[in-house]
């Protein structure tokens, strides 16, 4: 389950991971305690919204109304240290690469801010008639 905080940051449009005062590790996504000593001595702490794509998959297929395809999936990693999930959005499937810098950006879908990554650089997605969504830019 999400807490408020959580959902609260999305709302103001900036990425935040969880910090643990016993260990000072860092990691996503929240929980009740902390993975690596299991303390719940945490607190929150804003990243700075920058990644890199780890490793990526593209779905070909809807499986949801509010993802059509195809759409990217991605692990990307932070320079803070913890990897999240989420979506690459502005850039064609294939023009996605592991390495590739991305950012963050919060889309509204339906009462939710959703964390997505677009490419860092325009220099890093060639321009196409797509964007991930498969619709016209």
């Amino acid at each position: 389950m999400r807490r408020a905080s959580d959902i609260a940051a999305a709302a103001a449009r900036h990425l935040e991971a969880a910090q643990c005062h016993a260990c000072g590790h860092l990691f996503l996504p929240f929980g009740p305690v902390c993975p690596r000593c299991w303390s719940d001595r945490l607190d929150k702490r804003a990243l700075t919204g920058l990644g890199e794509v780890a490793t990526f998959t593209v779905y070909r297929q809807q499986y949801h109304p509010d993802f059509p395809a195809p759409y990217v999936i991605a692990l990307v990693a932070l320079p803070e240290g913890p990897r999240m999930i989420s979506s690459i959005v502005d850039c064609p499937p294939e023009a996605v690469r592991i390495g590739m810098a991305v950012r963050v950006r919060f889309e509204a879908r339906g009462e939710r801010w959703l964390p997505v990554f677009v490419p860092e650089a325009t220099a890093a997605c060639p321009a196409t008639a797509t964007d991930n969504r498969g619709s016209k830019q």
